[in-house]
């Protein structure tokens, strides 16, 4: 009987403390797991386009994952050009939870800057502070698609995109 009583206690106590775990979940982490859309390992063709309408073609492939118990989003970016390596951006998106967005930081050689972003069904757009330059990440059947804009006279030019499948 004794048995029984204690394993009741413990049945009881870890079921409080599913339930805690549960209901700790954090809004940032709710918020969080709406982009997991955009978790796996991708690679595809990217192009740069310049100013003067020149076209640059290059390989992309990214590793993204959820990180610290689901509250980051992290992606390992790399590019390589004419069997070089062209480019490595190493990013982290976090919820804030007290601005109500998130926040995109990529990371590369040069540095960082802070993009605000918003989710809009299954794209993902962030703006830079200037509100000049935006990243759009958005999920196509079999595919993801990633691009980069400026604004200029107006009107947004593409600078970048890529289409990235998944890898299995």
């Amino acid at each position: 009987m004794k048995a029984a009583v204690f394993f009741f206690i413990i049945f009881i106590s870890a079921s409080f403390t599913s339930f805690a775990e549960e209901a700790e979940k954090s809004e940032q982490q709710i918020e969080m797991k709406k982009l997991s859309f955009l978790v796996g390992e991708w690679a595809g063709p990217g192009q740069s386009f310049a100013t003067d309408g020149s076209v640059s073609a290059y390989y992309d492939t990214e590793k993204v994952y959820f990180d610290v118990q689901g509250s980051l989003l992290v992606i390992h970016a790399n590019g390589t050009k004419d069997g070089q390596h062209y480019y490595a951006i190493h990013t982290v998106i976090y919820y804030d939870v007290d601005a109500k967005h998130y926040w995109y930081n990529p990371y590369t050689a040069k540095g960082s800057r802070p993009f605000r972003c918003d989710l809009k069904e299954q794209l993902f757009q962030c703006y830079s502070a200037d509100r000049l330059t935006r990243f759009n990440f958005q999920r196509l059947p079999g595919e993801w698609n990633e691009f980069g804009e400026t604004l200029e006279n107006g009107r947004w030019r593409k600078t970048f995109e890529t289409v990235l499948t998944e890898e299995k």
